[in-house]
């Protein structure tokens, strides 16, 4: 029979444990501007002596550390928690929050309203504003991008804009890009590079400056022009996926394991 001593076991217990513990960070961005990470998760939150608004509550199993971060920088009440768009990775833990907070979102969003998902109480059409005290957190679709809901969280006296999946920092977009369609997508990302603002604060990945919106909108619009040229020469996907390279962005995040899948998303959109 084999026998294993109980300290091993402690010791695997434990090894065990920790691999299956979240990573946690928050990240101080400007003067009560915040991001809290949970794994590869990024949500923002501003803080003032009055109000806190929080976006972006993750998942049930997120949002409670979330709210118990939050809780280590302020007690004041959680007035607003806002939406950055649908998916559920992103907004279904809502109803660790509690009653009194009001959540914002996008229009978009309430068509996507299910499972886990807490409904808005306040939605808009193009841009609205919140106040805590004095600080404005201004709140701007820019339209249709990688969803129909996404949009931009925008601190002008801070110089912060979060925004999440639409944009990332020398990262490819994941997989085959949603449903987005690539041409409204580089159009709010244009959007997004006319605010003016330094921190670009990703809901992935390391947070960044308003230079890298410049090179988001350049993979994609180069992206856009190759797959447009292999449908033009009456290439089929495959063939593309096979030849397309985009020297100049090889290095990025991700583009080894999804080039070929944001191939395929501009593919499927421009062949429609």
């Amino acid at each position: 029979m084999l026998r294993i001593a109980l300290p091993m076991v402690l010791m695997l217990v434990t090894q065990v444990a920790k691999a299956q513990e979240p990573t946690i960070e928050v990240d101080k961005l400007a003067d009560n501007v915040y991001l809290f990470t949970h794994n590869a998760h990024r949500s923002l939150f501003v803080v003032t002596d009055d109000a806190i608004l929080a976006t972006d509550p993750q998942s049930v199993e997120a949002s409670p550390r979330y709210v118990e971060e939050i809780r280590k920088i302020s007690q004041a009440p959680i007035k607003y928690l806002v939406y950055s768009h649908h998916h559920a990775d992103h907004v279904s833990g809502g109803s660790a929050f509690g009653d009194g907070v009001t959540i914002i979102a996008h229009e978009g969003v309430l068509d996507h309203i299910e499972g886990d998902i807490v409904a808005p109480d306040i939605t808009f059409a193009e841009e609205t504003s919140v106040y805590l005290d004095d600080l404005e957190v201004r709140l701007i679709y820019p339209g249709p991008s990688e969803t129909e809901s996404n949009i931009i969280v925008y601190v002008p006296d801070r110089s912060v804009a979060f925004m999440v999946d639409t944009v990332g920092v020398r990262v490819v977009p994941w997989r085959n890009m949603a449903s987005g369609n690539p041409h409204h997508w580089v159009a709010a990302l244009k959007k997004l590079d006319e605010i003016d603002f330094e921190i670009l604060a990703p809901g992935h990945g390391p947070t960044g400056t308003k230079a890298n919106v410049g090179e988001y909108i350049a993979y994609m619009s180069a992206l856009i022009a190759a797959v447009q040229d292999g449908i033009d020469k009456g290439q089929t996907l495959e063939q593309m996926q096979e030849s397309l390279e985009l020297a100049e962005f090889t290095s990025w995040t991700r583009y080894d394991e999804h080039f070929d899948l944001n191939i395929e998303g501009v593919h499927r959109e421009l062949t429609k």
